[in-house]
């Protein structure tokens, strides 16, 4: 009995560790498509050979970039999961990573809306 009342507080508080607090996002400046997040992509995902018009997955203009994007929820956005290498690298090893400022105004943008703004 005492084994199970162990167990069952040991699943409760790893549990409860475990949960994932979202920031708050309430007194952060709207982040812009036009200004930040098309700038980001351009200058390190668009060029010719890569995520350009030519290209199957075109990271050019905002209809193409939301093909990878969830509103309101980074995390499930394949987007963001590729800048974060959460799933597929990108950009390649060849070339530098995102800087954390750029990754976090990707990740403030999609969870304000990812609007066409």
């Amino acid at each position: 009995m005492i084994l199970k009342q162990f167990l069952a507080a040991l699943t409760i508080i790893i549990f409860l560790s475990s949960c994932r607090h979202e920031p708050d996002l309430t007194n952060i400046p709207a982040v812009h498509f036009s200004v930040e997040v098309q700038t980001i992509l351009s200058g390190n995902c668009t060029m010719s050979g890569c995520h350009d018009g030519e290209s199957q997955f075109s990271l050019i203009g905002y209809e193409n970039v939301m093909s990878y994007v969830k509103a309101n929820d980074a995390r499930s956005s394949k987007l963001y999961r590729t800048v974060t290498g959460r799933g597929e690298m990108m950009p390649p090893t060849s070339r530098p990573s995102l800087t954390n400022t750029q990754i976090e105004q990707i990740y403030v943008w999609i969870e304000q809306g990812a609007l066409n703004n």
